[in-house]
């Protein structure tokens, strides 16, 4: 069993993407000691989890596994034990393969998305568009495409 516990879960929640092994457990277990949440734990809770949950996680401190995160929506992948750092890597390796200006812009968008308007988004995405579609690895990406080969971004 591997355990996630107090800071070291709030770090894990400001993942973008989480690989966790199934034998996972993950706690906030400042509540067991007297202390209250650091590291932005409250806030990634509350921002990824029902309130019932992420409260229950914060005042009793109890354990929750990977797979229920998994259910929750906060860890995206499961791993075989001792398997999870192997696969982590490869999903890193995966999103490198991306254009980086892209990454980047579907970052901003959706970290922008849960307070904007439909209207406001909606430019913004259009924004990106524009701005992405004028970068080189746009045309790296088309050419790739048309020639049938991975595009080489930069």
């Amino acid at each position: 069993m591997v355990a996630t516990a107090g800071a070291g879960f709030s770090l894990a929640l400001s993942c973008d993407l989480l690989v966790a092994a199934q034998n996972s457990i993950f706690l906030m277990a400042y509540s067991n000691v007297g202390l209250s949440p650091d590291g932005g734990a409250s806030w990634s809770l509350l921002h990824n989890l029902p309130r019932a949950t992420a409260l229950q996680l914060m005042w009793l401190g109890e354990r929750i596994d990977a797979m229920r995160l998994q259910a929750l929506g906060v860890v995206n992948q499961i791993s075989q034990p001792g398997d999870a750092l192997a696969d982590a890597l490869a999903l890193a390796a995966r999103l490198n393969e991306r254009a980086p200006n892209v990454m980047a812009s579907i970052k901003e968008l959706a970290n922008d998305a849960p307070l904007a308007s439909l209207h406001t988004q909606l430019a913004a995405e259009r924004d990106h568009f524009v701005r992405n579609l004028r970068h080189a690895n746009a045309g790296e990406g088309i050419t790739a495409f048309l020639e049938k080969r991975p595009p080489r971004f930069r």
